[in-house]
Formats: structure tokens, sequence, C-alpha cells
């Protein structure tokens, strides 16, 4: 009890601290936090990493990213330890939360909701606003032109004559392997190479190695959060699938396949050499 009193008058003191400051515009935020992996990434794209004070555990990408201070999970996000950053302005990710604590946040600071459609077109509308935020439209613009060019060329090598049935694992460390079905940034990365899911159902979900050889998939990804936390040899019965026997398994960071970020061309890729054959990504 007397904890949470503390932290409301902690917070208190943060807003009567900045009350009288005016608002930055749009092209003044110097020190901003971003939670989201894809955002931390957009920001640096546009060449702007140098205004980031904190980001998210999400945020692992690039390098640099590591170095910063970290503001908790992109769905639980400390109000305290975020305005002690003294931010001018935070970029939020569409999952961000948990709600109270965004509610918080926007009657502290300056708060940015960033598009969080998994496509295309939302990777374009977060460089855009992005850029805006930052008073980086001309690099913005830049950004998705070039972006468009190597998207335009992973389209030169669709449809594929023959999609393999395909099936997206999320080795998510301590909370298991999981199986990703309709409604997630999986499905939205296999729909826009027109590959068939082999999974039912929604969302993520447990696997066993009897259910996945059951599913028999012709080719397999696996999206690791934490880096090295798939092995192929604990999964023994892997090896009866087709997608194992075809050498077509694929391993790759998390937010590089699910972010939606600046590397979604590369992620396009990387999935499309597997799923034709050109090299085992394990």
């Amino acid at each position: 009890m007397m904890r949470n009193v503390f932290l409301g008058l902690a917070l208190c003191a943060t807003c009567w601290a900045h009350a009288g400051e005016p608002r930055q515009d749009t092209a003044a935020a110097q020190r901003v936090v971003a939670a989201g992996g894809e955002i931390t990434e957009i920001v640096y794209a546009l060449e702007a990493g140098d205004r980031l004070v904190g980001v998210d555990t999400t945020s692992n990408y690039p390098a640099e990213a590591a170095a910063l201070p970290k503001v908790g999970y992109v769905r639980a996000l400390p109000v305290e330890g975020i305005m002690s950053l003294r931010p001018d302005v935070i970029l939020l990710a569409g999952e961000a939360g948990p709600p109270q604590a965004v509610s918080q946040l926007q009657g502290l600071a300056r708060v940015e909701p960033i598009d969080s459609r998994w496509s295309r077109a939302g990777l374009f509308a977060r460089i855009e606003r992005i850029g805006d935020v930052l008073g980086h439209t001309d690099r913005a613009r830049s950004l998705k032109q070039s972006l468009q060019q190597r998207f335009d060329q992973v389209d030169q090598r669709l449809p594929l004559a023959a999609p393999p049935r395909t099936l997206f694992l999320l080795s998510a460390g301590r909370r298991g392997t999981q199986i990703a079905g309709a409604e997630t940034q999986a499905q939205a990365l296999l729909d826009d190479l027109g590959l068939p899911n082999a999974a039912d159902g929604t969302g993520f979900k447990p696997v066993s190695a009897e259910a996945l050889v059951a599913l028999d998939p012709e080719l397999i990804i696996v999206a690791e959060t934490v880096p090295g936390s798939f092995h192929r040899q604990d999964w023994p019965l892997l090896e009866q699938t087709r997608a194992a026997r075809s050498g077509r398994i694929l391993v790759a960071d998390a937010m590089l396949l699910l972010g939606f970020g600046p590397r979604m061309p590369e992620a396009l890729n990387q999935v499309l050499d597997v799923a034709q054959g050109q090299g085992d990504g394990q």
C-alpha cells in the first residue's frame, strides 16, 4: 500500500515538473523512447538512432540497440521507468500495454501510437509516421522507395509454381515452442508469399513433436525469440517430415521474420530461398 502511494507521488512529481514546459513540436523530438522492435529498427533506418534514450526488450536490432536502457517488455511497460528517461516522445507499437500504463503515459508525455498492420502497407505507414514525428520526411520517403525496389525483386520470384505446405513455429525460450495459426504475424508472412499454412486454428498454440510429424509439412520455419533457443536435436521426430528430408527448414530471428520492419524484404527472400530448395536455413 505504502509503495503505491510513493509511486503515485513520484508520478505526480513528474507531471508537475513538466506542467510548465511547452509541448515539443514534431521536428523537435530529441529524446525518444521506442516500444516495439520494428519501431526501433525504423528509427535507426531513418538515421535517428542517436535520439533513442530507451527501448523495449524486443528491440534487439541493430546491435547498437543492445546498449540502450531497456524499459521492459512491450506488453508490460513500466510507467515510472519510461518517464525517468524524460522522453520528448514515446513511440508505441500496436500491442503496447497494459492499457492502464498506456493511458497513464498519454497523460504524462507525448505518445505516438504507430500503425500495427502486419503487411507491406503497414510497414510503409510506420515509416511515414515515424519520419513525420522525427522531422525526417525526406529520409522516410527515400527509405520507402528503397524498400519498394526490394519488394519488387521479391515479387519477381512469385508466385511459386508449387507452394509448399508450411509449418511456422515460434521458439519462445522458456515459454516453449508454439505453432502459428491464422490471425498471427506468421500467417501474414505466409500470405504475402502465397504459402499455405499446414496448421489449423488461430493464434499461437503449444505443439508436440508427434503433432508436427502428423502434419508432415513440406517447409518448416522456426522463429527464435532468443537466439539459439531452438535445438533441432531435441526434435528427432522432425527428421521424419518431408521438410527435413528435402532440407527445407529455416531457423531465423523472430524480429526478422515477424517484425514487419525494414528487414521485411530480407525475411521474405530467406523464406523463398529455403522454399525453393536453395539451402537449409538451420
